[in-house]
């Protein structure tokens, strides 16, 4: 296979790929978890043949065939990026990992100043696996995502909120916030669709900001645009609840995205020094059909982003939602504290296992 070699100043370009593992390799319910991942070694045998022998014994090290699942198609998806964009043979394509624990590609030829630069990060949560990759450039771009389902740890997430409030449920993961951040998540005001030509006035939205119970029905004041005559409407505290819960895993999320394009980790000592703020969740697309779907919804960028109280400038972040339960963060930085502005990170690519990866695979084996 003919390698790629290009010149340094050609624009670094970015991939992002997501593989939804929930309808791949079906396996019957066993009474043992260790029984259905002994089934999916089998249900998977061929998208495993694809993988060296250490990184099948590490997928199949899982208790939980659907951490196994993701496991898989993470290693999948490494292997592709590297053998498309890299242009190296699959066997050829083995990646390591740095110091950090972030993957990374060394290139077979590494005299080769020209070779072609490439820097990925994967994540994966409820089924979905992403990945983010930059291509090209100097090598200085530095990449990161993240994916987070609101609806994972629902039922867990409102018996903690009916027990406690909402309040001292933002509070068990402090630790890995800043306090603005935390304050934010608490009391910042929640965008919620009203009747054409209503609006929240200064107590209503103060009532939203304060709400932190399920299950209540609250008297809200409102006003006709353009009046100053306030009247009320009854609203279901859950709707308020549910729009802080999914902003506070929008936040969860872009800040993953950010910790791990470093190659950090949640536990990184700098941690309550770092603040993204204003951020609105981005909104599912309300046309899709079925909960399992993925079509894209709104698109969110504009964040406030300081470190130590500086604002940070080398920073390029985005959040999109994919159906009503899932988003996914992507985030990508200069080493060198470059503008990083003028890059697009374009969409999402949704792969089909088949198509997309293994007849790849299969041809540039």
């Amino acid at each position: 296979m003919t390698e790629l070699y290009q010149d340094e100043t050609i624009r670094p370009t970015f991939i992002q790929w997501i593989v939804d593992t929930r309808p791949l390799w079906p396996v019957e319910k066993r009474t043992s978890p260790r029984e259905e991942v002994a089934e999916f070694k089998n249900v998977a045998s061929r998208a495993l043949s694809f993988l060296p022998a250490s990184e099948q014994a590490s997928v199949l090290k899982y208790y939980h065939v659907k951490d196994a699942k993701m496991s898989l198609a993470s290693q999948l998806l490494k292997h592709l990026v590297i053998t498309k964009y890299c242009h190296v043979p699959w066997c050829k394509s083995a990646f390591s990992r740095d110091a950090r624990g972030k993957p990374f590609w060394p290139p077979s030829d590494v005299a080769s100043k020209n070779h072609v630069k490439i820097g990925f990060n994967v994540s994966h949560q409820a089924g979905l696996v992403s990945l983010i990759a930059v291509i090209g450039g100097d090598g200085d771009v530095e990449v990161g995502t993240d994916v987070v389902c609101v609806d994972e740890r629902l039922d867990h997430d409102y018996r903690q909120i009916e027990k406690e409030g909402f309040f001292s449920w933002v509070d068990i993961y402090a630790d890995v916030f800043a306090e603005s951040e935390v304050s934010y998540m608490k009391l910042a005001p929640v965008g919620l669709s009203l009747d054409i030509g209503l609006d929240f006035n200064g107590f209503g939205r103060d009532m939203l900001s304060r709400c932190q119970q399920r299950n209540a029905m609250l008297e809200v004041q409102v006003v006709e645009r353009g009046q100053q005559k306030a009247t009320t409407l009854s609203l279901d505290s859950n709707v308020i609840i549910d729009a802080k819960m999914r902003r506070f895993y929008a936040m969860w999320c872009l800040r993953e995205a950010y910790v791990k394009m470093t190659g950090e980790a949640l536990l990184a000592p700098w941690l309550k020094e770092l603040e993204i703020l204003d951020v609105k969740a981005p909104e599912g697309d309300k046309t899709m059909h079925g909960p399992a779907s993925l079509q894209k919804g709104q698109v969110v960028k504009d964040f406030r982003i300081n470190f130590k109280g500086k604002p940070i400038t080398n920073v390029m972040m985005e959040l999109v939602a994919l159906g009503t339960s899932y988003m996914v963060a992507s985030s990508a930085r200069s080493a060198t504290g470059s503008d990083v502005s003028s890059l697009k990170m374009g969409d999402w690519k949704i792969l089909d296992l088949e198509s997309d990866i293994l007849a790849f695979g299969e041809v540039f084996r």
